[in-house]
């Protein structure tokens, strides 16, 4: 995805190219290349997830859309969630059965194993354009950008779905794209600690936040985020360190806690011991993604919202410093309590204006009025 993954192709690769390139050197009276080998279509017990990516109308008035799918296979050999709490130091015994379910679901996806040399591929809804996704890697990523006719009735989402053979579709992988006008402004929105109570500076309690407990919303956010989204043209665009294994778990709090839907821009899959990002990987990674939002929509104005549990003032300072005529504000939700006028906020802020950068204290009633100009 467009979240520290390779920049999509524009194009798309025939899925015969490999096995045509080893079947010419067999000819040639050549060995095969090593570990050459054709990309296949999903077996039965494979699964494709695509992630919210986005989608930008075109001169022509086309659209150019980005597809991010991980294609995997659950694995499902018992003891497999005891030995994940063990390492994440939980006691499933301890847990409540509620809990011990909500633990199974939520870590069901870090068992899986990523596929290579897969092929899928979609259609949109309402067209009859049908690609095919370039075969996946060894992470099992496969990302494309493509420009295609406006599918009928196209608003806010472009929505397809994965087929693996004629005729058969594959409903439960669906995905969908959020259209992203011209202009208008983008919000771009931490989820933990800032839309989501996951308290990040706390390793037992955010392994219980993420893991074993209902998802709890921040106070208040989800108000002020529908109120956001009547701007003209507005969009939200969700950035976390969170790996793609919680994707289906974050975009359903997002959805049921009543944010606004938008983009979701994670970290790749991830294993067991790569689950909390280092500071410097959790940094380029939503650096990264900022960065290549502002570079595909140029005439978007921007928020960018976060919380001080971890370096989010730091990373959204630098990035105000660097593109100053493109960053309406920054609001920063207060979960350590070191108010507006400590030696951190001095640091990070100094020659950036007052009114440009906002805290949201834990008592604040009202979204920060200058916050959207």
């Amino acid at each position: 995805m467009s979240d520290g993954a390779p920049h999509p192709t524009t194009t798309t690769p025939d899925p015969r190219r490999r096995s045509l390139v080893a079947g010419a050197a067999l000819l040639a009276g050549l060995a095969p290349l090593q570990g050459l080998r054709a990309a296949e279509p999903l077996e039965p017990d494979e699964e494709a997830l695509f992630m919210n990516g986005t989608a930008r109308p075109t001169a022509d008035g086309r659209l150019e859309v980005d597809i991010h799918a991980w294609i995997f296979e659950r694995e499902h050999r018992w003891g497999l969630d005891s030995a994940l709490a063990r390492y994440l130091g939980l006691s499933l015994r301890k847990l409540s059965p509620a809990a011990r379910l909500r633990f199974s679901q939520r870590t069901a996806l870090f068992h899986a194993e990523s596929e290579e040399d897969k092929v899928i591929d979609v259609v949109f809804d309402g067209s009859p354009t049908r690609i095919t996704m370039p075969a996946s890697g060894k992470d099992g990523r496969s990302n494309l950008r493509i420009v295609i006719d406006a599918p009928r009735d196209t608003r806010e989402w472009v929505r397809y779905h994965g087929v693996t053979g004629p005729g058969e579709l594959l409903h439960r992988f669906r995905g969908e794209a959020l259209v992203v006008p011209e202009e208008g402004v983008s919000v771009i929105s931490d989820i933990d600690d800032t839309i989501k109570r996951t308290q990040v500076r706390d390793r037992r309690e955010m392994l219980l936040n993420t893991f074993a407990r209902r998802f709890e919303a921040a106070p208040r956010m989800a108000d002020w985020y529908r109120a956001l989204a009547q701007a003209p043209g507005a969009r939200f665009h969700y950035l976390s360190s969170s790996p793609i294994q919680l994707y289906p778990a974050l975009s359903d709090f997002i959805r049921s806690a009543g944010f606004p839907a938008g983009s979701m821009h994670l970290r790749e899959s991830t294993t067991w011991r790569t689950l909390i990002p280092g500071d410097e990987d959790s940094r380029a990674h939503k650096l990264g993604t900022i960065e290549r939002l502002l570079a595909e929509f140029p005439q978007r104005r921007f928020v960018l919202v976060g919380d001080s549990g971890e370096a989010d003032p730091e990373i959204y300072a630098q990035v105000f410093r660097a593109h100053q005529a493109r960053i309406d504000s920054i609001v920063i939700r207060d979960v350590t309590g070191e108010g507006r006028t400590s030696e951190r906020y001095r640091a990070t802020f100094d020659g950036i204006e007052p009114v440009r950068w906002h805290l949201v204290m834990p008592d604040t009633t009202a979204w920060p009025a200058q916050a959207l100009n």
